[in-house]
């Protein structure tokens, strides 16, 4: 008996030892290739990031075709799964199997919780304009309880103050419209309209802001985006800027009246409150991306990136800071698209771009800079428009800024410890 129990004990403390917690850090779900069957989750915590998390945990051989979105609700973390027409359910700190819901989805999209519901978009058959609807998911036994009918082109989905508000791009990007649904009982009770093809959408003191993008290039007459400004109180469009843009994507929330946005390779910085829109972005990422910016997002005040680079090979991540500092950037899985703040450990949350304390000495420098530290490192010099002009190991003998043009660069600083950047001047 003592020997069976000291087995059974050796074995608990091994699983524990061996149990992963994802706390304090950043989620990125890489979408994989169309029929690939490569769809990952990444996680980028204090300077460094793991991939490949769920390709084969618990999951029997992948995690599934096409990642589109991911959502959080109680102790889960529910992954949609578009072209495997499934959702699949992992604990949201050890990642490890809760259930698959495979049943009752067609081309699911997008995921929002309320009422202890899940309700996801469908598009249907895409050559179907009257087949788009809502699935409601019951969290408690996590299977379709019913279906909700909606307009065509049903996207992006968000709880707010407990309504469901889903914005429709239309078939072939035609859509024009946000549906209200009550979550209790289960029925679009209105129906908004806004400007053409709405992809985005951002809650700020008492008024829902929604990206438009405008019809393609390829519709009978194409358009110009837009951002709608709607009044929460009364469901109403109160206003509207259209500056007019070139088909932005992306709309996220900043601290204050500040709100992101992309178009094509640049990312803009906007004030809500203004009366116009930027007309120069904060940054670019200039020809890393194939088309453009695939996703992004705006977590804790720092810029998140993704490009999808070949479609084919391992994304980029690219790291900013609110004003367009580029602090890091990360090889992640095929096609990353979107990204997702993990929970918080009991020790409190970290800045997943760890911050080194760092200086650069002399600023300005004409011909060498020296910093502030004896472990190993590598040093990344960006230009104002994010491109990067000097990448190399740092050494005890400095870093030579000979034959970089005179200007303003921001030093990016990376050990064992981090990641820190440092703004600096070269005559």
């Amino acid at each position: 008996m003592a020997k069976l129990y000291t087995f059974f004990a050796a074995f608990l403390l091994g699983s524990f030892a061996f149990a992963q917690n994802y706390t304090d850090g950043i989620f990125v779900l890489n979408e994989g290739g169309a029929g690939s069957y490569n769809a990952s989750v990444s996680f980028i915590q204090n300077g460094t990031v793991t991939n490949s998390l769920l390709a084969t945990n618990d999951l029997e051989t992948t995690l599934g075709n096409v990642g589109q979105s991911m959502g959080f609700y109680g102790d889960n973390t529910y992954i949609v799964l578009n072209m495997s027409n499934k959702v699949e359910v992992v604990n949201k700190v050890t990642l490890e199997h809760v259930a698959t819901i495979d049943a009752g989805l067609n081309n699911p999209r997008f995921i929002a919780f309320s009422n202890g519901k899940a309700f996801v978009t469908n598009w249907g058959n895409g050559l179907d304009d009257n087949d788009d609807y809502v699935a409601v998911i019951d969290t408690a036994t996590n299977t379709i309880e019913t279906n909700i009918a909606t307009a065509v082109g049903v996207e992006r989905i968000e709880e707010i103050n407990g309504k469901l508000y889903v914005a429709h791009q239309g078939g072939y990007g035609y859509g024009n419209s946000i549906s209200v649904i009550d979550p209790v009982s289960l029925a679009v009770e209105q129906t908004i309209t806004v400007g053409d093809v709405p992809n985005s959408m951002v809650v700020k003191d008492g008024f829902l802001y929604v990206l438009c993008g405008g019809k393609p290039m390829w519709a009978p007459q194409e358009t110009f985006g837009e951002i709608d400004k709607i009044d929460l109180s009364t469901n109403t469009v109160v206003s509207l800027i259209e500056t007019p843009l070139q088909h932005p994507q992306h709309l996220k929330g900043g601290e204050g009246n500040y709100v992101y946005y992309a178009i094509d390779e640049e990312v803009f910085k906007a004030d809500v409150t203004a009366e116009q829109l930027p007309s120069e972005p904060i940054f670019s990422l200039g020809a890393q991306g194939v088309y453009g910016i695939y996703g992004m997002d705006v977590i804790d005040n720092v810029v998140y990136v993704a490009d999808a680079g070949n479609y084919v090979s391992p994304g980029q991540v690219y790291v900013y800071d609110a004003n367009g500092a580029p602090l890091a950037n990360y090889t992640v899985g095929v096609i990353p698209n979107s990204f997702y703040k993990s929970a918080g450990s009991t020790a409190g949350v970290t800045n997943p771009v760890a911050a080194l304390k760092i200086t650069v000495a002399p600023n300005p420098a004409t011909d060498l800079f020296y910093i502030n530290t004896t472990d190993a490192a590598t040093v990344k010099i960006y230009n104002t428009q994010g491109r990067l002009v000097k990448d190399e190991v740092y050494t005890a003998a400095g870093i030579s800024v000979e034959g970089i043009t005179a200007g303003v660069y921001f030093v990016q600083v990376t050990t064992a410890k981090g990641t820190g950047v440092q703004r600096l001047a070269i005559k």
